[in-house]
């Protein structure tokens, strides 16, 4: 999900937060930066799917190159407890809105199951957990285009979700 901005993604974890401010902190300068990163690298997309697919490879590519980060949005938020299964909803919530726009991009959209964009956020979210907690965060850039196409497929249909995920 992100075209790198090496600057603000590279800093060490004790470059993120205040260690007074322990994980609500950490989360929460992780989290910002992640968005940040998001967002610049779709804001020159007009068309949705291009800054689905450009969201999906700059946050890839965001995990890849500060997996300490990642992991705080992903593995150590869900081992915190009920706080932070709570900031993780919120990155699960923040996903799904950027993928909601999609349902205008099929004729039958309106028959999604209303689960569909809460489902794709955590599968991708689920894929970059897996790959740090098994110290292999480089890989994931390599997984983005099978990724774009996983959360497009749906929307576009699969041949259209193909296209986009190798163009983009």
């Amino acid at each position: 999900m992100f075209i790198m901005l090496r600057g603000a993604a590279s800093a060490g974890m004790e470059d993120i937060a205040d260690p007074s401010e322990g994980f609500a902190g950490t989360f929460e300068a992780s989290f910002a930066r992640f968005q940040v990163c998001v967002e610049r690298a779709c804001a020159e997309n007009s068309d949705w799917a291009a800054r689905i697919a450009t969201a999906i490879r700059a946050g890839f590519e965001f995990a890849a190159a500060d997996p300490a980060a990642a992991d705080i949005l992903t593995n150590r938020a869900l081992a915190a407890g009920g706080d932070g299964v709570a900031r993780y909803n919120r990155l699960l919530a923040y996903v799904a809105e950027g993928l909601a726009p999609g349902r205008e991009a099929r004729p039958d959209g309106a028959e999604l199951p209303q689960l569909t964009e809460r489902a794709i956020a955590g599968g991708l979210a689920g894929l970059v957990a897996e790959r740090l907690g098994r110290r292999r965060a480089d890989e994931l850039p390599a997984l983005a285009s099978e990724a774009i196409q996983f959360a497009l497929t749906p929307y576009l249909g699969m041949d259209r979700a193909r296209r986009v995920a190798g163009t983009i």
